[in-house]
């Protein structure tokens, strides 16, 4: 019986920790710029280059806006997984509601990209396009980040949620002007309307999470910062 108690909550413990241990790689990632966490083999960087010099101008233009679409799509998958927070530890319902919004935005963009990869054959969403270097610095900066983050996670309250509400503005702000400035160099009116409703999505998140921030999390009514 005891040796089974034990057991129990070892299995626990472990479940406890590994949550604790995605949680912080994803929201030192956010912090990052959404940096690295890629499920597959992506077409490599300097290939990825390489092809948009030695290819004509329309198609040059096509490749260069398809790196984007790759970095929209995988920054959107962390954003999809952006509930494993709730299994940590969240406490105000506020907190609650932007965390599953952000699950839902991410999800939703994530399928509508791959139906777009599907139905237009000049649009891709498998490329890595950032050079070796750009991925090594965001790296280095999601672990900084991660050694930051890593010390509240136990803890609850304010300074908990105020760290995640951070690590989400970072996040919502690199991509609502991904989505800005690939509207602005996609010919296609389709595919612009598509980028212009995203980055919306993205506004309104980001709008909503630094709103959050400011009423309860950095100043009082006076304008004095709180601790």
């Amino acid at each position: 019986m005891v040796d089974a108690k034990v057991c129990f909550y070892a299995k626990m413990d472990m479940h406890d920790s590994l949550r604790r241990t995605v949680f912080t790689l994803l929201l030192a990632c956010l912090a990052a710029g959404c940096a690295n966490l890629e499920k597959g083999p992506k077409q490599p960087g300097a290939e990825a280059r390489a092809e948009r010099a030695s290819a004509p101008g329309s198609s040059k233009q096509r490749l260069m806006l398809s790196e984007g679409y790759s970095m929209l799509y995988k920054d959107a998958e962390k954003f999809d997984v952006a509930e494993l927070i709730l299994y940590v530890k969240v406490e105000s319902e506020a907190m609650r509601e932007i965390v599953t919004a952000v699950a839902e935005v991410g999800s939703q963009l994530n399928k509508d990209l791959e139906r777009i990869s599907k139905d237009h054959r000049g649009v891709r969403i498998d490329l890595d396009p950032l050079p070796e270097m750009e991925k090594r610095k965001r790296a280095a900066i999601a672990k900084d980040r991660a050694k930051y983050f890593a010390p509240v996670i136990g803890h609850g309250g304010r300074e908990y949620e105020r760290t995640v509400l951070i690590g989400y503005s970072n996040g919502l702000n690199h991509e609502r002007h991904l989505c800005q400035v690939l509207a602005e160099a996609e010919p296609d009116a389709t595919l612009k309307k598509f980028l212009l409703d995203a980055e919306k999505r993205y506004d309104d998140l980001y709008d909503r999470v630094t709103a959050l921030l400011e009423k309860d999390y950095f100043k009082d009514p006076n304008g004095k910062t709180r601790d």
